[in-house]
């Protein structure tokens, strides 16, 4: 709807399994929402827990509202009515971006007669090693499609793993090229106020300090070949619980002056210009946001190979190592220093944000009048 017409704008319920913090999954729902025509649709968001998160002051400046929610294993009897609470205020699309626990979400949405139920798929794998939760987390897995009108994947392999044989579609996690290109004055700026020479070899990772990250295997790889290139750096760009293990860690091996803990940046479009590779050897993946950005920044990409395939845009740059630290030893020994121009992969492979971010507004925009088969062939 415009404002223009005298009208407010249609407004979407997105559902986030934490606080918005800068995180992949994060990412991806504030890159399509900034470049949403918000005179037509507005989001409002629904978070778990409470605090402050690093994304709120930006989400109440583009005019969106923030919902607090208990953390349903502490407050299981608060829990759905807080969420009845926020649905009857009359939104007609719930968007969840809680892979298996949004069937819990999506079934309190349908029973408060929410029209449009969307589960959105972000990862492979439960994010659980716990025995109980893993259970419970599967038995949500396997009842999701029960509640969503429309199953919305990062991936091919994401939509298979929360959906199953149920039909889904890939909605992708389209980023804004020109923002992530390479700047050089902006990597000589970069490398002066981290204390870095022109001369350093730089390996870059962007993510929290949480078990799929695998950031142990990552420090062990470093360990190995910074032993051979005394120019080696490691910047870990996060935050998470297992921070302060892996900086003992560092300490132990005798790399802190070596490996740069920068906590959770704003600026990774300028980061990025500092590397020389970047590096993601998690245990599990949907389709990694932060591995789109490298590659839009020209950078060589090295993957574990429990990543997604379809995370590999650009034709040269790009490897899928298995977790064995020699591999990533000898694949580190042959960077080349040559910057990519990587954008018009990344464009033609649809993770152009200006292009995505129009399409998913049109489908919200035609969902709430539209029939299910109808609204599925929007996107």
């Amino acid at each position: 709807m415009d404002k223009a017409q005298g009208q407010e704008p249609m407004r979407i319920l997105y559902v986030n399994g934490g606080l918005m913090h800068r995180n992949g999954t994060e990412a991806f729902m504030m890159n399509y929402y900034r470049h949403f025509d918000r005179s037509r649709l507005q989001i409002d968001f629904v978070v778990h827990g409470d605090g402050e998160g690093e994304y709120d002051e930006e989400i109440r400046l583009l005019g969106g509202e923030i919902f607090h929610v208990p953390v349903k294993s502490r407050h299981p009897f608060a829990y759905a009515p807080a969420l009845r609470r926020i649905f009857a205020r009359g939104y007609s699309v719930v968007h969840t971006h809680t892979d298996a626990m949004g069937a819990w979400i999506l079934k309190i949405a349908k029973e408060c007669g929410v029209p449009v139920r969307i589960a959105h798929s972000h990862n492979t794998s439960h994010a659980t090693k716990n025995p109980l939760k893993y259970a419970l987390n599967e038995y949500a897995r396997k009842n999701i499609a029960k509640y969503a009108t429309h199953c919305f994947a990062c991936s091919q392999k994401a939509g298979e793993w929360l959906f199953g044989e149920h039909p889904f579609t890939v909605i992708r996690n389209a980023i804004d090229l020109k923002k992530f290109s390479f700047r050089p004055s902006v990597r000589e700026e970069v490398r002066a106020e981290l204390g870095l020479n022109a001369s350093d070899f730089v390996i870059g990772h962007v993510g929290r300090f949480a078990l799929q990250k695998n950031h142990v295997f990552l420090l062990e790889a470093f360990r190995a070949y910074a032993a051979e290139d005394k120019r080696a750096k490691l910047l870990l760009v996060g935050d998470g619980e297992l921070q302060g293990e892996i900086r003992e860690r560092a300490a132990g091996y005798g790399l802190s002056d070596r490996v740069l803990f920068l906590g959770v940046r704003a600026d990774m479009d300028r980061l990025y210009n500092a590397m020389d590779v970047f590096v993601l050897p998690s245990l599990f993946e949907g389709l990694p946001v932060v591995g789109l950005e490298a590659q839009a920044n020209g950078l060589e990409a090295f993957f574990s190979e429990n990543v997604s395939r379809e995370t590999g845009i650009a034709q040269e740059g790009v490897r899928f190592l298995p977790l064995k630290t020699e591999a990533w030893v000898q694949a580190l020994r042959g960077v080349s220093s040559v910057r990519r121009d990587n954008a018009p992969a990344l464009r033609a492979a649809g993770y152009d944000i200006e292009t995505e971010s129009a399409r998913l507004q049109d489908f919200y925009l035609q969902a709430k009048t539209a029939g299910r088969s109808e609204a599925e062939n929007i996107i």
